[in-house]
């Protein structure tokens, strides 16, 4: 089983471990307690080392939710694999690399 993890640093959201279809629903869930206390404005991926489509969806999933809630939001550091699959895609448009 894969397993990624979620810590709050003040308004930055650190993202650890790898994104895939098996980690990313238990993710999904256990960070968001973290978005409804104070508002995330930057989600760091720096400590993802793997991640298929379904770590993409979540940024989308992430994006979705702060737009819902009128917050700014934006990913730092994401890794070389996320951004070729954002790109693929033709997310590169929609969510807010840094």
């Amino acid at each position: 089983m894969t397993i990624a993890t979620a810590a709050r640093n003040g308004n930055t959201l650190a993202i650890a471990g790898e994104l895939d279809f098996a980690s990313v629903a238990d993710l999904w869930e256990s960070a968001r307690p973290l978005f409804q206390a104070e508002p995330i404005c930057r989600i760091d991926l720096s400590g993802v080392h793997r991640s298929n489509s379904a770590g993409v969806a979540l940024l989308a999933a992430w994006l979705h939710t702060a737009h819902h809630d009128q917050r700014p939001l934006v990913f730092v550091n994401v890794p070389t694999q996320m951004r070729a699959i954002i790109q693929v895609a033709g997310l590169e448009t929609i969510l807010p690399l840094a």
